[in-house]
């Protein structure tokens, strides 16, 4: 049997790291060193929801990427003037990022 590892299949913290950063939903809170298998250390980022954008679970949908969304999110995506393409709240005119940073993208 052919077990070809992979970044698909194995990530590593790098390749994690590199995903998470270019997460709108989740902010950098910290780091730490790891030591690898070889005994070299490196330094990794802890990430976390950011929690001053998702607030309760339903803010999950408003935020996602286009590249994230399923079909039918897609359908009702929008451009914000501040150039993101998200899912509007309900009763907004504007993305949630916008909402939650107090003021409305103009």
């Amino acid at each position: 049997m052919n077990e070809k590892k992979s970044v698909r299949s194995i990530p590593s913290p790098h390749t994690l790291s590199a995903l998470l950063s270019k997460n709108p939903q989740v902010v950098a809170i910290g780091e730490e060193y790891v030591e690898n298998i070889v005994g070299i250390k490196a330094k990794h980022l802890i990430y976390d929801i950011n929690r001053n954008l998702i607030q309760n679970k339903d803010d999950i949908i408003y935020t996602r990427t286009p590249t994230v969304m399923t079909p039918a999110q897609k359908k009702v995506a929008q451009r914000c003037s501040c150039g993101r393409h998200r899912v509007f709240p309900k009763g907004l005119d504007h993305c949630l990022v916008c909402e939650r940073q107090h003021y409305a993208c103009e």
